[in-house]
């Protein structure tokens, strides 16, 4: 059989349905890939059913903590049980379609890259707000140093050795975790761009980070302070900005007015 070139790492917390939906849709692809389910500490009655449904689905390997850790842990936790070429961390209420997936482990199998970066659909209750085509210039350290990465973390996939020179994720971090990562990858990796269909991120699910605005407020100082040496003097000052004019909030209300036009 042929090995598997690709992990992809799934945390979820009280979210079956999302995470159903997904597994669904790429289950059968199994032979060619790996998948880790983490359950962070769901509750009971979601517990109860995840258990259930991955009962049934013996090659996907289901891990459960009884303590919640957070989405970093989790995907660090996720990281140490990989053992392909390449690592996919996906949110459980995100969307992948199967001929994706098998356009993109073909990718993978031919080439031989850091990491590789996708198209990305942003959609609210099924209403799409924004299409994202990413590109290779705008992912380089030089220019990450002075803005955001264009997409979320389920739309890159990195290669387990160079993700794991960097030790994986920051689990002192509980927010802009996509941003920290892209950043510290970037500064010695290069993403190639691969032209699929979008994959599609869902900012209607609840409990998302997005929508905790204390948590954003201290993740910003603590980013700050982490990268403050290599950061541009452009950057912190938006940061410094950010946190005095609470820009989390008026994101969000337009963000709202945003998805009432649509």
């Amino acid at each position: 059989m042929k090995k598997k070139i690709l992990t992809i790492i799934i945390p979820t917390k009280n979210r079956f349905l999302l995470l159903k939906k997904i597994i669904l849709e790429i289950k059968d692809l199994i032979n060619l890939i790996d998948i880790i389910i983490i359950d962070d500490c769901s509750n009971k009655s979601e517990r109860s059913k995840l258990e259930f449904f991955f009962s049934k689905l013996k090659k996907i390997k289901f891990i459960k903590f009884n303590k919640n850790r957070g989405q970093s842990y989790a995907c660090n936790y996720g990281l140490k049980n990989c053992l392909t070429d390449y690592v996919w961390f996906f949110d459980d209420d995100d969307f992948l379609k199967k001929e994706n997936l098998l356009k993109i482990t073909k990718y993978l199998s031919n080439n031989n890259c850091d990491g590789i970066l996708l198209p990305m659909k942003q959609v609210y209750k099924n209403k799409t707000i924004k299409i994202v085509n990413p590109l290779k210039e705008d992912h380089k350290y030089e220019v990450l140093r002075n803005q955001q990465q264009k997409v979320s973390t389920s739309c890159a996939i990195f290669k387990r050795i160079k993700i794991n020179k960097i030790k994986g994720w920051d689990e002192k971090l509980f927010g802009g975790t996509d941003t920290d990562l892209f950043l510290r990858f970037s500064k010695k990796n290069n993403f190639e761009i691969l032209k699929v269909k979008p994959i599609i991120v869902n900012f209607a699910a609840p409990g998302r980070v997005t929508n905790k605005f204390l948590r954003q407020q201290k993740a910003k100082i603590y980013f700050l302070i982490k990268h403050w040496k290599i950061l541009t003097l452009k950057r912190k000052f938006y940061y410094i900005i950010s946190f005095a004019l609470c820009f989390p909030l008026l994101n969000k209300v337009k963000f709202k007015l945003k998805i009432a036009k649509i």
